[in-house]
């Protein structure tokens, strides 16, 4: 009766050491911004989406707990990103996408830039973090760092 009590229970325990190996064989999450435009201008101010992708290689679901990021103009920071409890699921062996809007003023941006940006554009940054929870393991940060440029509105000609 010993015996078997003890066959039992290492079966049980090398099965429950399988499954542990399993769980534990953790692969990286990563995000990356895959584009910020325009969503809306007015005289006052200018919306952007930030769109953030986080790719899941894991055999399992995760899910994202929050996201800090910065938004650089002309490699001056003007905002912060962040969006707590953001919970998107992620799809185990898939990825999901946010966006995030953004309201600039065009006084922050021009105090905050030092004058108008130059005629190619307004140079921005994004970079920062995507917060993803672990079964176990808690929450760690996936870095994210874009770069790219913002065509600005152009002034009509007038013709008379």
């Amino acid at each position: 009766m010993f015996f078997r009590f003890i066959g039992i229970a290492l079966i049980v325990l090398l099965s429950g050491c399988s499954a542990l190996k399993d769980t534990m064989d953790v692969r990286k999450p990563t995000a990356s911004v895959t584009g910020v435009s325009v969503k809306s201008v007015s005289t006052k101010s200018m919306t952007l989406l930030v769109e953030v992708k986080v790719n899941n290689p894991n055999s399992f679901d995760l899910k994202t707990a929050d996201v800090d990021l910065d938004l650089l103009l002309n490699e001056h920071k003007v905002v912060k990103i962040n969006q707590p409890d953001v919970n998107l699921s992620l799809p185990a062996e898939g990825s999901n996408s946010m966006r995030l809007p953004v309201t600039l003023m065009f006084d922050q941006i021009l105090e905050s830039v030092g004058g108008l940006p130059d005629k190619n554009g307004l140079k921005y940054v994004v970079k920062g973090a995507v917060v993803i929870n672990l079964p176990v393991l808690g929450d760690f940060d996936v870095p994210v760092d874009y770069s790219g440029a913002l065509s600005m509105p152009k002034k009509l000609d007038m013709f008379f």
